[in-house]
């Protein structure tokens, strides 16, 4: 089975010194192939911009969108990136358009350790996307809150680049995710 997976630096893995990130661990320990479609620094903006060329050229069995970090990082203005209506309105267009294809499923946006103004707003997307994936049908995994509490997470973030942890922090991502209903039960369909 391959599985694209879309979003943004924490779908790449940046940080990670293997390279893998969250996505790579969970594909090996699902035994999957994986299609990282992660780009540091996309907003769900630019990731609707782009997930149905990508996935059309490749042809993944399957999609997973995890996202809105960077919607809720303010810019050189000191304004939201992308506005609360604009990230649901995102979030909402792909969850439409994707599943007539594709089985799909939508992981919940990771914290930044390093700014906690940031992660309020990124926590509650995550809260707000569990409601739309509700009210569409689609398959939502929300680890906001057990990404965000973890201390390997946090320590390593802070660490580094203050948003970016190393592999404890992925390998504790894939591990929630790995173990989540949502995911076994998503993965049978």
């Amino acid at each position: 089975m391959r599985i694209g997976f879309f979003g943004d630096s924490f779908v790449a893995g940046i940080g990670d010194p293997s390279g893998k990130g969250w996505v790579g661990r969970l594909a090996d320990e699902c035994g999957f192939t994986a299609i990282n479609y992660g780009i540091g620094g996309d907003t769900s903006t630019d990731v609707l911009s782009r997930w149905r060329g990508q996935a059309d050229a490749d042809k993944p069995d399957r999609l997973v969108f995890s996202f809105g970090a960077n919607d809720c990082l303010l810019t050189e203005r000191k304004r939201i990136t992308v506005g609360q209506v604009d990230r649901l309105k995102n979030a909402k267009a792909i969850m439409m358009a994707a599943r007539v294809h594709w089985p799909v499923l939508f992981i919940s946006p990771l914290p930044i350790a390093g700014d906690s103004a940031a992660t309020n707003r990124i926590g509650e997307m995550a809260r707000q996307l569990a409601t739309v994936a509700q009210i569409n049908g689609a398959a939502y995994v929300n680890i906001f809150d057990a990404v965000k509490d973890n201390p390997v997470w946090c320590e390593e973030a802070l660490a580094a680049d203050g948003a970016h942890p190393a592999a404890g922090g992925y390998a504790h991502v894939a591990d929630l995710v790995k173990n989540h209903p949502v995911w076994q039960n998503w993965l049978k369909v």
